[in-house]
């Protein structure tokens, strides 16, 4: 399923960063068993889901995190029962340096976790 699963309605943000994943090595889109939840898969393996337009739920390592100087406060709004130390981080998009960011860390987490 490496073709872009996107209606009218989502951003032209999104659009970029999907685009932008899909360009990656080994990297695929596709939907969560029989949900309507996007996630990102690293050769196989889900490592990173959206929430709505502009947020990228993202596993990383205890070291990319701590490298990264990564903050929880994403996290907390849209999994508010997540523990503090859990290797899923959200990332919000806005911009364009925003996206760079994501894909950043996106390739770090290809490399450090698969």
């Amino acid at each position: 399923t490496n073709h872009r699963l996107r209606g009218p309605l989502l951003t032209e943000l999104r659009q970029d960063v999907e685009r932008r994943l899909l360009g990656l090595p080994d990297v695929t889109l596709g939907r969560w068993k029989d949900t309507d939840l996007i996630c990102v898969f690293f050769r196989g393996k889900e490592f990173a889901h959206f929430h709505g337009d502009s947020i990228l739920d993202l596993r990383l390592s205890t070291k990319i995190i701590r490298d990264e100087q990564l903050t929880r406060a994403v996290s907390a709004r849209i999994h508010p029962k997540r523990s503090q130390n859990s290797r899923w981080i959200g990332i919000e998009f806005r911009t364009s340096a925003d996206i760079d960011r994501l894909l950043h860390l996106v390739v770090r987490a290809c490399n450090e976790l698969f």
